[in-house]
């Protein structure tokens, strides 16, 4: 009698489990901002979120030259641009700059640092909480396309890209290349990462997964993300399957290595917040036979890498701007039919 209860009990449970395995992000809060995008502008990069629930993004179309020669918005959580980010009152167009600001990363302390580069050299700018420029310091070579940045609270800088490497297999650059810097920009120690030789090897030769196309380039590294996390380490995001995360020291110490599993094997993320110890990483849909068909979420601890909740189907257009674990809440930006920047909240129902 007893077993046939405890199997009756089991019976029960399944469907509420397998219900429970999905949610889907139901919107809460839509509010435009204050600014005026330039007519043809469509993209949205450098998009991220601080402690203090500060906004950041670069707005950008492909007549401008991308978003590296763009200024860096900031808008506070009342979706107001802040004074000292934006280009001018009443237009967000070109920065004027002729040098390529590209990727950005916040600093813990309310500022923010920009890598600006050329195909010959490096510098690491770093601007204080009111805009102004605290210090520029030149990197050492070697020479690589950044995709990744990230400061330690104690200033130590880690970068991630792509080296110049020749190869007869490869029509671009194809090798990974991730070091920690130091203050003034000095190459403290080059990190070797597990799976980067194992990634790099698949790239050379062209394989679907990381060559954007035949022979060309390495989307395990262009395609990932890096956070700093409240522990004051940097959370550095491969785009692979299962997602890996190696979270990473000031000194270079590879501390754990993370992997997250997306809904649906093969998916790929394509983006990660990390916020008061969790991880929320973003998936892709789409698949090379059915084409795009939307995004996921899979929320995890940022210590053990163990699932916290369900996937969450998102249901918000927009870019994946913020996460935040009590309450928890899922911030993204997009730009509205009338050309204008839109900050939408959801939460996974």
């Amino acid at each position: 009698m007893q077993l046939a209860i405890v199997l009756s009990s089991l019976l029960l449970a399944i469907p509420s489990l397998s219900q429970a395995q999905s949610k889907t992000l139901q919107q809460e809060k839509s509010q435009v901002t204050d600014a005026r995008l330039g007519p043809n502008d469509w993209g949205l990069a450098d998009v991220g979120c601080d402690a203090k629930g500060n906004l950041f993004v670069t707005a950008w179309n492909l007549e401008g030259g991308g978003p590296a020669d763009r200024p860096l918005l900031m808008f506070d959580h009342a979706g107001l641009l802040k004074p000292s980010f934006k280009s001018s009152p009443k237009d967000l167009g070109l920065s004027g700059n002729a040098e390529l600001y590209q990727p950005t990363a916040l600093v813990s302390d309310g500022g923010v640092a920009r890598l600006v580069w050329s195909y010959h050299a490096m510098s690491l700018d770093v601007f204080s909480a009111d805009g102004k420029l605290k210090s520029k310091s030149p990197l050492d070579p070697p020479a690589f396309f950044p995709y990744q940045l990230a400061l330690f609270p104690s200033g130590e800088s880690l970068v991630s890209g792509l080296e110049h490497v020749h190869s007869r297999r490869a029509l671009g650059a194809f090798k990974s290349f991730t070091a920690i810097y130091s203050k003034d920009g000095h190459l403290q120690k080059r990190l070797v990462l597990p799976e980067d030789d194992e990634i790099d090897a698949a790239a050379e030769l062209g394989d679907s997964r990381y060559a954007q196309g035949p022979m060309f380039g390495n989307r395990g590294v262009s395609g990932g993300t890096a956070r700093l996390g409240v522990d004051g380490n940097v959370y550095l995001m491969r785009r692979t399957s299962p997602a890996t995360v190696y979270v990473i020291s000031s000194s270079g110490e590879l501390l754990r290595t993370l992997k997250f599993e997306p809904a649906d094997t093969g998916q790929m993320p394509i983006d990660m917040q990390v916020a008061e110890g969790r991880i929320a990483v973003e998936f892709s849909l789409s698949s090379p036979a059915d084409g795009y068909e939307g995004t996921n979420f899979t929320v995890s601890d940022a210590t053990t890498g163990q699932k916290l909740s369900s996937d969450v189907d998102e249901n918000v257009p927009g870019v994946f701007a913020c996460y935040r674990a009590e309450p928890e809440r899922f911030t993204f930006l997009r730009i509205s039919d009338d050309n204008k920047l839109q900050i939408l909240e959801a939460s996974a129902k």
